[in-house]
C-alpha cells in the first residue's frame, strides 16, 4: 500500500490501494485466447478499445493475457475499480499512481504527475477544465508506448468522473492508449468515436467461448473426456459462457457419471449460477465452506485479516491452497499475500451467506472494520463500517481521519460517506458537523457552513475530538480564522482563541491558526505583529501544498511592500506565482492571489502596464467566487483604483472604489484598515480632477533627476551621493516636487510621473 501526508491524529490515511493497480496472476487452466489477442494487438491505431460483456465473459484475463504477451513491447498502467472511484481524485489519484510505475527509464516516477495532483486537489470539480491537461502533457512527453486499462469501469456513474475520463480520451496523446473493460457500456460519445475510427470494441459475442475453445478447457486442460453430444449440450445451456463453463468444470470433477449431470440443468445463466453454485459449495468441507462464506464480504484478502474476520489462525495457508486447486480464488500478487474472489463467485457466497446466515453480515463487517482501521486501511474500514450498519462507529472513523481525505482533494468521498450516515447523526454528532462545516467552507458555501457551525456551538460535546484537536471551541475557531469570513477583529479573535484553546504546534492546523492570525492582525493595522506571525507560519507549510504557502506568500509580500522593501516584496509574489504555475492552478481563487501580489509590487515600481495585467487577472478569478474572504480582493481593489488614478483613468479608478465600497459595506465598523484606505483614496481622486493631465509647474532639470531617482529604493543620503550634493538639497528638491505634481508621498510621485511621461 502507499501512504498520502499524516492526518492530524497521527495516523496515515492509505488512499493508494496497491493491490488495485496488479492485474490478477495468470493461472494454468486459463484457457488462452489467440484470435481475441491478435485483435487486441491491432488497437494500438486508435485511441480507446472497449470490452464489454456481463460478468463471467472472462474480460479481466483476456486482458492480463494480453498484457503478458506484451509486456516486452508495450507498458501498461493496470487500475481496477470500485465504487469509492467515483470521487474523481481518487480514480485519478489511483492512475497517476499506475502510470508511475510504469515511468520512462531514468525519469524519477515519484515526480511525474506530481503537479497534476496537487492541482487537482485545489481544484475538486474543476478537473478537466484546468489540471486534467497537466497530465496529458506530460504523458505526451514519454518516449514510448503506454496502454492504461480501467479495469470494471462499471463502477463509474458520477457524472464528475465520467466527465473527466471523456476528457482524458478526446485529449489522448498519440502514444497513449486507453483500455475500458465492464459489465456495461460506458457514458461516453461511443457513436462519434466510432465515426472517427478511434475505438475497437470486444462485445458478449467475441467473448463466448466456442465449441473447440470449450472442448479445450474441459477436455484437454481439464482432463475430463467429455464426448461431442454433451459438450454441444453444454454449450447449447451455458451460450458458451465462461463462467458457466468453468464453474461446470468445479462440479464435473467429482460426478462419476458426468453424461447425467450435464443433462440435469438447463434455463437461464442465473439459474445456472445457482446450481452451480449450491454444486460447487456442497462438493467443500464444512469448514472451508464457513471461510468462504465469512470471507466473501471481503474484496481483497491477506492472511491476517482472513484470520481476524474468521477467527482462524491459518488463513494464509489456507488462502494459497484454495489458490492452487481452484479457479474461484485469484492471487494478486506474486508473493502468495493478497487475493480476492472470482467476481461471480464473490456474489454467489455473498448471496449464500445472506441466505443462510444473514446474522452473521454485521459480525463480519465489524471484524473486518477493526483490522482494517488498526493497519492503516481507513477508507474501507469506514466502508466496512458501514456496511455493518454500524453507524456510530464509521462516524467516528469520519470525524477521526477526514483531513487526511480533504486534503488529498476527495471531499466526494468524504460527502458520500456522510449521506450514508442517519441524520439525527449527522446534525447532532458535534464532528461530524465540524467535518460537514469544513467541507462547505472549502467549497464557499457560507449559509451551510454557518448552520453547521452553529448547530456544533449549540451542542454539549466536551474534551478532545476524534482528529486529535483540543475541544470544539478550538476547531470552531480554526475555521473561522482560516477562512475569514466575518469582521476584521473577529479574525484575530478567532485565531488566537484557537491558538490559545489548540498548543499542540505539530498539528497541520498550527499553521493555518498562524496565517488566520497574520492577516486579522495585518487588515486591524499591526503590520509588524502580522510579519512575525506570518513567518512563524510559512516553514510549517510544505512546498506540495501550494494553496496556504501562496496564501502566506502574499500575505508577506503586502506587508513587505508597505514597508517599502519592494525587493523582498517581488521575490515573495514571483514564488507564489511560480507555485501556482508549477500546478496549474491558474483560476483558482485561492492561487489568484499570487497574481495581485505581483501586481501590487509593480504597481509600487511604476510598471504600470504591466501591474495592471497581474492585477486584473487576480481579481478576475477572485470575483467569480463571492462568498470568499473579501479581504485579499480588497487589497487588488485599492492597488488597481490606486494604479488607474495614477494613469490618469479617474473612471475607471472610480468604479474600482465603487466595488471596493460595496464590500466593505456589510462590515460596518469590522473592517479593519479598509474604511480609511478607501476615504484616502476617494479623497485623492476628487482632490486631482482639477490638475489631472498638467502639471502645477514645470519641473527642473536637477528636480526630473530626483524624481528619476525617486523611482528606486535609494535613501535619501545615497541619493545625495550619486548627485553630489547635500541630502538637505535633496529633501528641497523632493518637497518641490511634491507641490508641482500635486501629491504627498514617494511613492504617488512615482505613479504621477509615469502617467504624465516625465519617466
Amino acid at each position: 500500500m502507499t501512504s498520502t501526508p499524516s492526518d492530524p491524529s497521527g495516523g496515515s490515511p492509505r488512499i493508494v490501494l496497491t493491490p488495485k493497480l496488479r492485474p490478477p496472476l495468470l493461472r494454468a487452466e486459463q484457457l488462452a485466447r489467440p484470435g481475441l489477442q491478435s485483435l487486441l494487438r491491432l488497437t494500438s491505431d486508435c485511441k480507446l478499445t472497449l470490452v464489454s460483456a456481463p460478468a463471467g465473459y472472462g474480460k479481466t484475463t483476456l486482458l492480463t493475457q494480453w498484457r503478458e504477451a506484451e509486456k516486452a513491447n508495450l507498458s501498461f498502467a493496470w487500475v481496477s475499480l470500485d465504487e469509492q472511484d467515483n470521487d474523481p481524485a481518487r480514480l485519478w489519484r489511483h492512475i497517476v499512481e499506475a502510470l508511475r510505475r510504469v515511468t520512462p527509464q531514468g525519469a524519477p516516477s515519484e515526480d511525474f504527475g506530481a503537479g497534476f495532483l496537487v492541482g487537482m486537489n485545489a481544484t475538486g470539480q474543476r478537473l478537466s477544465e484546468i489540471t486534467l491537461p497537466m497530465l496529458i502533457n506530460e504523458l505526451a512527453e514519454w518516449p514510448q508506448q503506454v496502454v492504461v486499462v480501467l479495469d470494471d469501469y462499471q463502477f463509474v456513474i458520477e457524472d464528475d468522473a465520467l466527465a473527466s475520463v471523456a476528457f482524458f480520451i478526446e485529449h489522448l496523446p498519440n502514444n497513449v492508449h486507453l483500455v475500458l473493460s465492464g459489465r456495461s457500456d460506458p457514458q461516453l460519445p461511443l457513436g462519434r468515436l466510432r465515426a472517427r475510427g478511434e475505438i475497437t470494441e470486444i462485445r458478449t459475442e467475441q467473448l463466448a467461448f466456442s465449441e473447440e475453445e470449450a472442448a479445450s478447457l474441459l477436455n484437454e486442460k481439464m482432463g475430463f473426456d467429455i464426448d461431442y453430444d454433451d459438450l454441444r449440450l453444454l454449450m447449447n445451456r451455458t451460450e458458451g459462457w465462461p463462467a458457466g463453463l468453468y464453474l461446470a468444470s468445479l462440479s464435473l470433477r467429482h460426478r462419476e457419471d458426468k453424461h447425467a449431470f450435464i443433462g440435469s440443468f438447463g434455463g437461464s445463466n442465473r439459474y445456472v449460477v445457482d446450481l452451480l453454485g449450491e454444486e460447487v459449495l456442497a462438493g467443500l468441507s464444512e469448514e472451508v465452506r464457513e471461510f468462504l462464506l465469512r470471507t466473501s464480504v471481503l474484496r481483497r484478502m491477506t492472511g491476517s485479516l482472513c484470520d481476524a474476520v474468521t477467527g482462524r489462525e491459518d488463513s494464509g495457508m489456507l488462502l494459497r491452497e484454495l489458490a492452487r486447486s481452484n479457479l474461484f480464488v485469484v492471487p494478486l500478487d506474486e508473493q502468495g499475500e493478497w487475493y480476492r474472489y472470482h467476481h461471480l463467485f464473490s456474489d454467489l457466497l455473498l448471496y449464500e451467506l445472506r441466505s443462510s446466515q444473514a446474522e452473521l453480515m454485521p459480525v463480519v463487517h465489524r471484524r473486518a472494520s477493526a483490522w482494517l482501521e488498526r493497519e492503516g486501511f481507513f477508507e474501507p474500514a469506514i466502508r466496512h463500517a458501514i456496511a455493518a450498519e454500524a453507524y456510530e462507529r464509521a462516524g467516528m472513523l469520519i470525524a477521526r481521519y477526514w483531513y487526511g481525505y480533504l486534503f488529498v482533494g476527495q471531499t466526494a468521498t468524504l460527502e458520500r460517506w456522510l449521506d450514508t450516515l442517519p441524520s439525527d447523526l449527522l446534525h447532532t454528532d458535534a464532528a461530524l458537523l465540524l467535518v460537514q462545516a469544513w467541507i462547505a467552507a472549502l467549497h464557499g458555501r457560507g449559509e451551510e457552513r454557518e448552520r453547521f457551525l452553529a448547530l456544533t456551538e449549540g451542542g454539549s460535546h466536551e474534551g478532545t475530538l476524534p482528529d486529535g484537536s483540543a475541544s470544539v471551541e478550538s476547531s470552531v475557531a480554526t475555521i473561522r480564522s482560516v477562512f475569514a469570513y466575518g469582521g476584521v477583529q473577529s479574525i484575530v479573535q478567532a485565531a488566537r482563541r484557537a491558538g490559545t484553546l489548540d498548543l499542540d504546534q505539530t498539528s497541520p492546523q498550527a499553521a493555518l491558526v498562524r496565517m488566520g492570525l497574520g492577516n486579522g492582525l495585518y487588515f486591524s493595522g499591526d503590520s509588524s505583529g502580522a510579519r512575525g506571525a506570518l513567518e512563524g507560519a510559512l516553514p510549517l507549510i510544505r512546498t506540495d501544498q501550494p494553496l496556504p504557502r501562496i496564501a502566506a506568500l502574499f500575505m508577506l509580500s503586502v506587508v513587505a511592500v508597505d514597508e517599502e522593501r519592494l525587493g523582498e516584496a517581488e521575490s515573495l509574489a514571483r514564488e507564489a506565482c511560480a507555485l501556482a504555475d508549477k500546478y496549474g492552478l491558474q483560476g483558482i481563487p485561492q492561487a489568484a492571489l499570487a497574481y495581485i501580489a505581483l501586481g501590487r509590487v509593480l504597481a509600487e515600481r511604476g510598471k504600470l502596464d504591466e501591474a495592471e495585467k497581474e492585477l486584473v487577472s487576480g481579481l478576475s478569478v477572485r470575483r467569480m467566487f463571492p462568498d470568499l474572504s473579501p479581504w485579499a480582493t480588497l487589497l487588488g481593489l485599492l492597488a488597481l483604483a490606486q494604479m488607474r488614478s495614477a494613469r490618469g483613468d479617474r473612471a475607471g479608478a472610480r468604479t474600482v472604489l465603487a466595488e471596493a465600497r460595496t464590500i466593505i459595506k456589510p462590515f460596518a465598523d469590522d473592517a479593519g484598515i479598509f474604511p480609511e484606505l478607501l476615504e484616502r483614496q476617494e479623497r485623492r481622486l476628487r482632490t486631482n480632477k482639477e490638475r489631472h493631465g498638467h502639471l502645477n509647474e514645470e519641473l527642473t532639470e536637477r528636480e526630473l533627476d530626483v524624481l528619476r531617482l525617486l523611482e528606486g529604493a535609494l535613501a535619501t543620503q545615497q541619493m545625495a551621493d550619486s548627485l553630489y550634493v547635500a541630502p538637505s538639497t535633496v529633501r528641497t528638491h523632493i518637497k518641490s516636487i511634491y507641490r508641482k505634481l500635486g501629491v504627498t508621498s514617494r511613492k504617488e510621485a512615482v505613479q504621477e510621473a509615469h502617467a504624465k511621461g516625465l519617466i
